[in-house]
């Protein structure tokens, strides 16, 4: 009677962490798509220019931190989140914010105050495919890797990803990722398990038992293996136009 009960007490825990594992999926595929409607609903509101991902001379802007109020580190408002932010109408849950990564972020930054800011600007639950698209601006305004990077709507003759489940070995976040094969850098060639550091494939965060979410510029949203991601194709429009798979950005 006692193994009976163990066994179905055993089964039961199963189906419970099936189930809440379906419900945390959702939860970030939900949150992919208002990120990236977002992204797109800024490029419309800024003459066709997508939102760089990285801005150095975006310090002085006046930005709103998450609750309301002017947002007072100027390195916080270089990164996308808080520049993103009056396009989903400064809604961090189901955005920036998604299952644990507050939780994490309050753990290591605090709870309120200019470091908890700083905590949501470098820990999103979806890093941005900075080098690709929308680009990093260094402070003379000048974006780096101007021939790779899609910046206008008129250049995104193909859809890329823009966003993807991102992460570090602490926060189920992170601010930018880094396609497998660079610019900077290359993914592990390890299988991913759920002991894997994030920071060895580009910090992608395949946290859905291998699997991302990943929007894309088109405003689709897909779950993907980290063995389908390795495809370049994906991630660079030079990639996509030449059918390299395996391209290597200059």
């Amino acid at each position: 009677m006692i193994a009976v009960l163990g066994l179905l007490a055993g089964v039961s825990m199963g189906a419970y962490q099936k189930s809440m594992a379906k419900a945390s999926l959702a939860t970030e595929v939900n949150a992919g798509k208002n990120l990236v409607q977002a992204y797109l609903f800024a490029a419309t509101e800024n003459e066709g220019r997508y939102l760089a991902a990285y801005d150095s001379t975006a310090r002085n802007q006046p930005l709103m931190n998450a609750k309301g109020r002017p947002l007072g580190m100027p390195e916080a408002k270089c990164r996308y989140p808080f520049r993103l932010a009056p396009y989903f109408n400064h809604q961090m849950d189901g955005t920036i914010l998604v299952n644990r990564n507050e939780a994490q972020i309050i753990q290591i930054m605090g709870s309120s105050g200019t470091m908890y800011d700083y905590g949501l600007s470098v820990f999103p639950a979806f890093g941005i495919n900075r080098y690709l698209v929308g680009g990093r601006i260094n402070s003379s305004g000048s974006v780096e890797y101007p021939s790779e990077c899609i910046q206008k709507v008129a250049q995104a003759e193909k859809s890329p990803i823009v966003f993807i489940s991102a992460g570090t070995t602490d926060v189920d976040g992170y601010e930018y990722v880094i396609p497998p094969n660079g610019p900077s850098g290359q993914w592990s060639t390890a299988k991913w398990t759920k002991d894997s550091d994030p920071g060895n494939y580009g910090y992608v965060a395949a946290r859905f038992d291998g699997k991302a979410v990943a929007a894309f510029l088109d405003g689709s949203v897909r779950v993907m293996s980290l063995d389908d991601l390795r495809d370049m194709r994906l991630w660079s429009k030079n990639a996509a136009i030449n059918n390299d798979p395996n391209y290597r950005p200059q």
